[in-house]
């Protein structure tokens, strides 16, 4: 454990994933500003919330100082100079659109190279193994949160079934797993991440789900149950009034007989 440990201390490892962790987070906020219409504002904002925003408040968490987008203001410059071509040129436009169709890969990435930095960062401040998983998650998720409460959505985080902080934490889990069987801080890392991404992608595309809340499942038969007494309802007024058209056409037809 104190080998593995010693490899968390590795700043270069860190900054490599987080800066990935960044890039990835903030083409996925780009993509979400597209399908928003969003000008270049409003992109390279929400860019910067999804990127940023479990990172900060990881280090709120840790009392760590300076927080990393402070350290590494060079963050900001990259993402604007994604932002302005993302915004602006036709070519880029239709990349994005085309990255649209999978942005869940974008979105898992960046929820598995948070969830990986911040268990190694957690771990480098002295954070039991507890707390650490933790803050991978915390990382992860808070991003997202944050920018889907920004364009009015339900954050995936809150939508029953879907593998969102199940697939951060499971990731976390097999990354500090391989910390403490002494692998190496980069294999563990990738063994980590590739968790994150593979439960992520199930979840999206195949409906691998945690089981639905017996609430959910509740209001589901309850709203099924009004639907098909909506319906029936719908159907006897309907028979009711051409019943009742059919003998006024009739009584019209008995009128006009000699």
């Amino acid at each position: 454990m104190q080998g593995a440990l010693a490899g968390v201390s590795s700043e270069l490892v860190l900054q490599i994933v987080e800066a990935a962790a960044v890039v990835a987070s903030a083409i996925a906020g780009m993509i979400i500003a597209s399908s928003k219409r969003m000008d270049l504002v409003g992109t390279f904002a929400l860019a910067c919330v999804n990127a940023f925003g479990g990172g900060t408040l990881r280090d709120l968490l840790l009392d760590n100082r300076p927080f990393y987008w402070m350290a590494n203001w060079w963050f900001f410059v990259a993402i604007l100079v994604i932002a302005v071509p993302f915004v602006y040129s036709v070519r880029v436009f239709h990349l994005a659109t085309e990255m649209h169709r999978r942005s869940v890969w974008m979105d898992a990435l960046g929820l598995a190279l948070f969830t990986v930095s911040g268990a190694g960062i957690a771990l480098a401040h002295g954070a039991p193994l507890v707390v650490a998983v933790l803050m991978a998650v915390v990382a992860g998720t808070t991003g997202g949160v944050l920018r889907d409460i920004v364009v009015n959505e339900i954050p995936d985080l809150f939508r029953p079934g879907g593998l969102y902080a199940t697939a951060s934490l499971a990731g976390a889990l097999v990354f500090v797993a391989c910390l403490a069987q002494a692998f190496e801080y980069g294999t563990a890392a990738i063994a980590g991440a590739l968790i994150v991404v593979a439960l992520r992608v199930l979840s999206v595309r195949l409906g691998v789900a945690m089981p639905s809340p017996q609430w959910a499942a509740t209001a589901g038969g309850a709203r099924a149950s009004r639907s098909r007494a909506s319906a029936q309802r719908a159907l006897a007024t309907d028979s009711r009034r051409h019943a009742f058209g059919h003998v006024e056409k009739s009584e019209d037809r008995d009128d006009v007989a000699p």
